[in-house]
């Protein structure tokens, strides 16, 4: 992806304003969070295009071809309230899910706390990590990956009936990433202006609307 032409199109207030771009990195969190240590502005987007130590919660392994995925962390500097702490997930969930919906019409849902299924197959996840600046003030990096361009051969055997990916799900060829994260950047923004506005009521409803539902197969 070409992060200059990307930045230019983005249509967001805020997030993605600032943008880097890697071939290759640890982890997409790591660089994040060492951008926000020493002030990083808000909604500044971190790229890679291959993660060598891509982690996801209790440290699990995430696996990420080079070139098919979004591997994508973002800096956000809410300073989160007791009751919010779990919510930051929901949100980087409820925005690829939509994305989802509404880039390719596929019935993406929320398997909780982090995850996103197609046909109970995960084709993405979240990862949400606290840090604390050089002041001392709190901010969160949300991570997530998303399996883009992945097909059947590229994924680990153990992985094959658990994992998809958007080309698997959409039954067609190369997908555009770009497009895609255009649309969950805009659909991240809108949802975590809500969650600075405090409106855990309406992120849970949302939230519920898009839970996968066991009893659907």
């Amino acid at each position: 992806m070409d992060a200059k032409c990307f930045k230019a199109t983005l249509q967001t207030e805020f997030i993605g304003h600032q943008i880097e771009h890697h071939t290759q990195v640890t982890s997409t969190n790591d660089i994040a969070i060492a951008r926000g240590k020493v002030g990083a502005a808000e909604g500044t987007v971190v790229i890679a295009e291959h993660q060598t130590a891509g982690r996801g919660r209790y440290g699990r392994k995430w696996e990420s071809p080079p070139g098919k995925c979004l591997l994508v962390s973002v800096v956000l500097r809410h300073r989160l309230l007791q009751d919010q702490v779990a919510l930051p997930n929901l949100v980087g969930a409820i925005a690829i899910a939509r994305a989802l919906q509404t880039t390719h019409g596929l019935e993406a849902r929320i398997k909780p706390p982090n995850d996103v299924h197609i046909n109970k197959k995960k084709v993405a996840g979240v990862l949400t990590e606290l840090a604390y600046d050089t002041h001392q003030q709190s901010f969160f990096v949300l991570g997530f990956g998303v399996n883009v361009n992945v097909v059947l051969e590229d994924f680990p055997s153990k992985l094959c009936e658990t994992a998809t990916s958007v080309r698997i799900a959409c039954g067609h060829s190369e997908i555009c990433r770009a497009s895609l994260l255009h649309t969950i950047l805009c659909q991240l923004e809108d949802t975590y202006l809500q969650l600075k506005a405090g409106e855990t009521e309406l992120i849970m409803k949302q939230f519920e609307e898009l839970q996968e539902n066991e009893s659907r197969y």
